[in-house]
């Protein structure tokens, strides 16, 4: 199988075209974004002929445990940019994913790195978990919580700092209480009005430098709050995006990098 790896603030991604999804696509991911099997990374990219007019690929992702997963806001802009290498003719790439259509649009191409905005919809938010909930299933030091759909399933937590914060210990603990079905979990400090710092647990991946989707939840679940204006630098360890929210869609905006070549004897 030959693959290409971008990241996305340090979120990496293995991507391939293929005609339809093989049947053991899990056990294909989980085997791949193993660094000690295959080239390694947090999830795997399925890029799909398009079902409909005007959308140039077909968005299938995988986890790097093998789950699938709806969306994530750092493999739009990834495999954007893999559509935007095979062809450079067109800034304006549309994806279908399993949480709907998707644009991005190429802002800036340097070598292998880009910068793009990826329309991120508009984000269901979710009920907060009340003083006792905080208690109990998070933190007793977190400040407020709650939910976030976009297009996939988010818990926000709000703390003073993160300097004391082991989000992998958290993070499990917090998806384990908080959800039967799996859900990324996000720990979020207010730097001011134009800028947060989050750091994310994934839902069937673990600790990981960025979450696209993670920012776009943090933001608009601090806008909600009152404690930003609406747009929003979201410092990661992995880099910085921007969160812009408007009235029909939030979008989101950040690099993309390619890293390299692959190909992977699956039979081996």
């Amino acid at each position: 199988m030959k693959l290409k790896k971008f990241h996305g603030l340090g979120n990496e991604f293995l991507l391939t075209s293929i005609r339809s999804l093989p049947r053991d696509s899990s056990r294909i991911a989980k085997f791949l974004c193993d660094y000690t099997k295959g080239p390694g990374a947090d999830g795997l990219i399925f890029s799909l002929p398009a079902q409909e007019k005007d959308i140039h690929t077909r968005m299938a992702l995988f986890n790097s445990d093998g789950s699938p997963a709806e969306i994530s806001g750092n493999g739009l802009r990834c495999l954007a940019h893999y559509v935007y290498m095979g062809q450079e003719n067109n800034k304006i790439i549309r994806i279908s994913t399993d949480a709907g259509n998707r644009k991005a649009v190429i802002k800036h191409v340097e070598g292998n790195q880009t910068i793009i905005q990826t329309g991120m919809g508009i984000p269901v938010l979710g009920q907060d978990l009340t003083a006792k909930e905080l208690e109990l299933k998070v933190n007793p030091a977190a400040l407020r919580s709650g939910y976030a759909n976009v297009g996939n399933p988010h818990i926000v937590i709000l703390f003073e700092n993160l300097a004391s914060i082991d989000i992998a210990t958290l993070g499990a603990s917090v998806e384990k209480e908080c959800s039967e079905m799996g859900i990324n979990v996000h720990v979020l400090e207010v730097i001011n009005r134009s800028s947060i710092a989050i750091l994310t647990w994934e839902r069937g991946v673990g600790v990981t430098k960025a979450c696209g989707s993670g920012a776009v939840a943090s933001a608009c679940k601090a806008y909600s709050w009152g404690l930003v204006d609406n747009k929003i630098k979201v410092r990661m360890p992995g880099g910085e995006a921007l969160i812009e929210i408007e009235n029909e869609e939030v979008h989101l905006t950040g690099e993309s990098e390619f890293l390299g070549n692959y190909e992977v004897d699956l039979g081996a």
